[in-house]
């Protein structure tokens, strides 16, 4: 889209308050020229553009290599174009739960995910002095840490990144199953340690059932349950926002006035 419909996705988010587009970056179809034009208009509209990366794999040690090579590059891009043309951060989606290992051989894969995520953060820092993200699920708080009995991934995640965003891919805001209950404990935990937690939300179809994403309700009910949600969390200093995954459907459902 940045490259065949960057003025329609730039207009968009303006309008709807976007501050913040996670960008994939596509490393072999799009030339590092399409990236410095499109966030450099970006940029004239105070939106911030952090580079995003990831795949299921990168949480094991074998793969490393393909995260220090993402880091690189975002590190190598930025040094070569104008400031208002940079990423402003990096933006990690690792999900190696996603994998069969996990089923067989969870405490390693956990292990090895987390050794992955110090290292990315590490040379994110020691690259560019990035700020650092991750998509991390609702209950990333309910994993164990190898080796730390009275630690959490997600405290762990928190004590690490600048900022979570937490894939709360729910349909409803309120309820024992709805968006806030799911992240109220890392977004408590994330006002504690003075980070930010980003409560995510779906506007793709999704597989796994009709509750975990906006697609059938459209943007209305979704905004509804939004703002129910900002309400709720704002005394809380570790809530930064929402986030909606799911770009096109979102923009598309907006123009057809669903």
């Amino acid at each position: 889209m940045i490259t065949t419909h960057p003025e329609e996705l730039l207009a968009f988010s303006e309008q709807n308050g976007v501050t913040h587009i996670y960008l994939y970056i596509d490393r072999k179809n799009v030339a590092p020229e399409e990236y410095s034009r499109f966030i450099q208009e970006a940029s004239k509209r105070e939106i911030q553009v952090e580079a995003l990366g990831g795949d299921p794999s990168w949480g094991l040690k074998e793969k490393r290599q393909y995260l220090q090579e993402f880091i690189e590059w975002v590190a190598s891009y930025n040094t070569s174009v104008d400031e208002d043309a940079r990423f402003r951060g990096i933006h990690l989606d690792i999900e190696p739960y996603l994998l069969p290992a996990w089923e067989t051989d969870q405490e390693r894969v956990v292990e090895e995910w987390l050794s992955n995520m110090e290292f990315a953060v590490n040379q994110a820092r020691w690259l560019g002095g990035y700020h650092v993200s991750a998509d991390v699920p609702f209950w990333i708080h309910q994993i164990g840490v190898p080796g730390y009995e009275n630690n959490d991934a997600g405290r762990w995640m928190l004590q690490r990144f600048d900022t979570l965003v937490l894939m709360d891919y729910r349909d409803r805001a309120a309820g024992s199953n709805g968006i806030i209950s799911n992240g109220i404990d890392m977004v408590a935990e994330a006002s504690s340690l003075n980070t930010s937690v980003v409560i995510g939300v779906e506007m793709a179809p999704s597989s796994e059932s009709g509750a975990t994403t906006f697609y059938e309700e459209g943007t209305e009910v979704m905004e509804r349950e939004l703002d129910m949600t900002r309400r709720y969390f704002e005394p809380y200093s570790g809530f930064q926002g929402v986030a909606v995954h799911g770009f096109t459907e979102w923009m598309s459902a907006d123009q057809k006035g669903e």
